[in-house]
């Protein structure tokens, strides 16, 4: 399946040269440079194009159109309105001979909330559509065949609307002195449009009454690119003047949540679809089923300034979220609340949303100001946490045969950064059921983490607990700083140098009960026998996950937000073999599986397209399937990646990934092994073509570890050839992945 995209993306790319070559000479440009010779009896191919006279190319030569409004204008009294309008390419060449069947438009008003029921503005679109039998029940766009369009052949265009605001059956009471907004849509041209969004005011002048919360860029952290209904919407600011109030979805308005496709009720209910009680679907085109109860947010959903983000200029009313509070808006994720009959904590009763902001609103003092919008949503665990920080103060003895001794410290940095005492502080030393965890870990080496002859298997560093009221073993020094000495020497068959690691949890009170606080893990370096210290190389960015992920905090909020701590544990010499027994075994068998990182989190990030969930033991025996939807485009490598991070790797410098441990768990030499480039890359083409082609080109999937753990023995790998910077089949450009926005 890999070879199969790769090959596509290439004849794809191809093509779209031609395209381009052909289309960038202007319709009376002067004629472009001989092209070089073909093979005898053919044409050979065309030179390069001559410069534009500034009268445009066809719309069909483009890969993307930009859509720029330059004017809306409306008769008075609300007449049928006027759009003018330019399509370009990014090379600010005028688009013409776009056919009138394949631009839409959408014209919606915005109206504040009426005084006298305390809820949200509403955009309402003029135009719309029966649905399931209700008339004019759902927002929809107008196709320019509808009414006059006109191509004046130079990329300018002009639409006036098939009839007067006045006269569409659904839309809102036309009002001059309110902000209205066009939106556009392009099908069936380029892959890639803006949706020309227009914000104006009938009667004249800049909209000052705005309703702009969420941010494409918010978006796209996630979702790299928001396309929906085909593609052609990609712009938030254009969803919501179809996705409003008075939008219904006909075919589910027996439901629940009455069909709404409300844009804050609706994307409010599909990020928190498991955690509802009436779940949330809609029925799309064709009559196809959207089912989003399944849908696991992948942070807090607290956390609500991962979408609204009151910092962006873009977003001047982001902080709705916690200004505005109605029915509407709350009870999209607590739909377990039923207003009307008394179902409100405290047994109220609510007909209108006139005094939520009583409770609610950022002035209220009921409760202590504990029922505030923003205070409500607080995480108090996540805010306990800004409390602590771990430090590793220096590592000395680190030499072949020495014992490592690491001082550290842990600090409050909401506190002037004053030490804990972490064998006396009632945060590490309440030690009932792992309440509080601190470890220190070592691994070794840093070229790639094999962590042989640690006494640890498989391939797991070695673990230090410094909390003496929890059964550890630290000496204190002085000044907060305390010192743990490594139960082992470095062995002789260590090089190189070795990592350090501090992570856990300290246990705070949070409003009455215990819980295990994240910390952010730290790492540091030691050389063994380099003549300084050298870092594990890093292919990720920890704020690229917490693009999607806020904070990362796995096995009981003890390992957070370091993915450099993370590798330590997940190295290629480890599996879950320790964690197949009991429910785990009787699940998913007793064939252990890999937990290497480089395999892993492709593995369960990518089950979607491999089409093979990623099952794994973890502790307690526990069975875990990762066979979620990623939220974003798979092919974006630098979504998760720094830049340049996911080229093929040196197959001499990485270990392979042990896929099965052998009967020796201490040693990797009887382990079975695949070849360090082809796991991470049949993680997710796993088809058998995608494996033969790693096969013929030095990958190997059954290969064994040589004794010093650092090479496979069998199986040259070849894939920076084709697949490195600059190559023929360069990952970055199979991938596409310029073609994304970062964030």
């Amino acid at each position: 399946m890999h070879y199969r995209i790769c090959q596509q993306a290439i004849w794809a790319s191809l093509i779209i040269s031609a395209i381009l070559l052909t289309g960038c000479s202007g319709s009376d440009g002067s004629a472009g440079a001989t092209g070089a010779a073909g093979p005898p009896g053919t044409a050979g191919p065309p030179g390069p194009p001559g410069p534009s006279s500034g009268n445009g190319v066809p719309v069909d030569s483009a890969t993307s159109i930009n859509i720029e409004v330059t004017s809306v204008s409306v008769p008075s009294g609300g007449g049928a309105p006027t759009v003018e309008l330019r399509l370009s390419n990014d090379l600010t060449q005028g688009l013409f001979g776009l056919p009138a069947g394949d631009i839409r438009f959408v014209l919606s008003q915005l109206s504040p909330a009426p005084l006298s029921s305390g809820g949200s503005s509403e955009w309402q679109s003029y135009v719309t559509r029966n649905s399931a039998g209700i008339p004019n029940a759902q927002a929809n766009t107008e196709t320019a065949t509808s009414g006059t369009f006109t191509d004046n052949a130079d990329g300018t265009y002009s639409y006036t609307f098939a009839q007067a605001l006045t006269a569409y059956p659904g839309g809102p009471v036309f009002d001059a002195s309110k902000s209205h907004r066009l939106g556009i849509e392009i099908r069936g041209q380029a892959p890639n449009s803006s949706n020309g969004i227009f914000d104006f005011v009938p009667a004249g002048g800049v909209p000052t009454f705005t309703r702009d919360i969420v941010d494409n860029d918010t978006c796209n952290a996630c979702h790299d690119v928001l396309e929906f209904h085909g593609g052609a919407r990609t712009d938030v600011t254009y969803c919501v003047t179809c996705h409003n109030p008075s939008s219904i979805d006909g075919d589910t308005v027996n439901e629940a949540w009455g069909g709404k496709v409300d844009m804050k009720v609706m994307i409010h209910k599909i990020h928190n679809g498991a955690s509802l009680a009436n779940g949330y679907s809609v029925i799309g085109f064709g009559g196809a089923l959207h089912d989003y109860s399944g849908v696991i947010f992948p942070q807090d959903v607290r956390n609500c300034s991962t979408c609204h983000d009151e910092s962006d200029a873009d977003t001047p009313d982001a902080s709705n979220w916690r200004l505005v509070a109605n029915r509407e808006t709350c009870g999209s994720c607590h739909d377990d609340i039923d207003f009307a009959n008394g179902g409100h904590p405290g047994n109220f009763t609510f007909t209108d949303d006139t005094q939520c902001l009583d409770c609610h609103g950022p002035d209220a003092t009921i409760n202590n100001g504990d029922a505030r919008t923003a205070v409500a949503h607080e995480i108090p665990a996540a805010l306990a946490s800004e409390g602590f920080q771990y430090n590793i103060v220096d590592v000395s003895n680190t030499g072949v045969g020495e014992t490592p001794v690491v001082r550290f410290s842990v600090t409050d940095p909401t506190n002037g950064d004053a030490p804990y005492d972490i064998q006396n502080d009632v945060v590490f030393t309440t030690c009932a059921g792992g309440a509080s965890r601190l470890a220190i870990g070592i691994a070794w080496n840093t070229r790639d983490y094999a962590n042989t002859d640690t006494g640890a298997a498989p391939g797991q560093p070695l673990s230090m607990n410094p909390l003496t009221a929890c059964g550890g073993t630290s000496v204190a020094e002085g000044g907060g700083i305390f010192s743990v000495t490594s139960p082992i020497p470095v062995p002789a068959s260590v090089s190189g140098s070795l990592a350090v690691t501090m992570d856990g949890h300290p246990a705070v009170d949070v409003n009455g009960v215990i819980e295990r606080v994240a910390v952010t893990n730290a790492v540091a370096y030691a050389a063994v026998t380099d003549a300084a210290p050298v870092a594990r190389r890093n292919a990720v960015a920890i704020t690229k996950c917490a693009d999607c992920h806020k904070s990362l905090s796995m096995h009981g909020n003890n390992r957070t937000d370091n993915p450099e701590v993370c590798v330590t544990c997940h190295n290629p010499n480890a599996t879950d073999i320790n964690r197949r027994a009991g429910n785990c075994a009787v699940e998913f068998g007793s064939d252990d599986v890999s937990i290497d990182m480089k395999y892993m989190i492709h593995a369960l990030h990518g089950s979607e397209v491999s089409g093979q969930p990623y099952e794994v033991c973890g502790f307690g025996n526990a069975p875990h399937s990762f066979d979620f939807v990623y939220p974003g485009r798979l092919n974006n490598c630098e979504g998760c990646h720094v830049e340049g991070g996911y080229y093929p790797v040196d197959p001499a410098n990485v270990l392979a990934t042990t896929i099965d441990v052998g009967a020796d768990l201490l040693s990797p030499t009887d382990d079975l092994v695949v070849s360090p480039n082809s796991s991470v890359c049949s993680a997710c083409h796993s088809s058998d073509l995608a494996k033969q082609h790693m096969l013929q080109n030095g990958g190997d999937f059954a290969a064994t570890k040589a004794a010093d753990s650092a090479l496979i023995s069998s199986g040259v790998e070849t894939c920076q050839l084709c697949h490195g910077p600059g190559r023929t089949a360069d990952v970055k450009v199979v991938h596409g992945v310029g073609e994304f926005d970062f964030n």
